[in-house]
């Protein structure tokens, strides 16, 4: 889709609309661009790895809609560049291609994450943890319902399938597949509203 498109929809619609609409439903720009009719197999691996639901997978990010909504601190602002798809790639082919980020939702898969993650931390303690800001840092996301796996302690992953999944597409199609774990579509439908929110605040502030 269109960049004009989509933040026009920010600014006129609502963000739980825009976030159903564009985020969840429909088809990825990566697949329909770079692997066209792959997508539902590539959902398939990665729900049967983890045991989940193929419902229960979401492609996030530039991946989904062809650019990024994530915002850039500049002078302690939030700025949307709107970045494309593989942006610095394009600038400079020595840069890595962008990755392609999954979102897994799965109250089931989350509960069980976080009694593993405690008994691989040892409770929690630093165990695991480079320092205690990293584990301030997790704990934060895991309060949002978030469990993000540049987060997660030293060496942890959900577990060894999903893994190989991982690289198996990432030799596949030659860039990084990234999984993120949600508690409920609460907490991934309100992480992207707020996001949505923001972009109509910024499209306002401009006119």
């Amino acid at each position: 889709m269109k960049k004009e498109d989509f933040i026009m929809a920010c600014a006129s619609r609502k963000p739980d609309i825009v976030v159903q609409q564009f985020l969840i439903e429909g088809s990825s720009y990566f697949f329909d661009v770079f692997r066209l009719g792959e997508e539902f197999q590539f959902k398939k691996d990665i729900a049967n790895s983890l045991d989940v639901h193929i419902r229960d997978i979401v492609i996030v990010g530039s991946g989904k809609l062809g650019f990024s909504i994530k915002p850039i601190k500049e002078n302690n602002h939030l700025v949307y560049k709107y970045n494309d798809f593989d942006f610095k790639f394009n600038q400079d082919n020595n840069n890595e291609k962008s990755d392609l980020d999954v979102a897994i939702v799965s109250s089931k898969l989350f509960d069980e994450q976080l009694i593993e993650l405690y008994a691989y931390t040892n409770g929690y303690s630093n165990y695991g943890y480079n320092n205690s800001l990293q584990k301030v840092d997790f704990a934060n996301y895991i309060l949002k319902g978030w469990l993000r796996p540049d987060k997660v302690p030293n060496d942890y992953s959900i577990n060894s399938e999903v893994v190989k999944v991982q690289q198996h597409y990432k030799a596949l199609i030659g860039r990084k597949v990234n999984i993120g774990l949600y508690k409920s579509w609460y907490f991934f439908e309100n992480y992207h509203q707020s996001n949505v929110e923001r972009i109509k605040l910024t499209e306002i502030s401009k006119r």
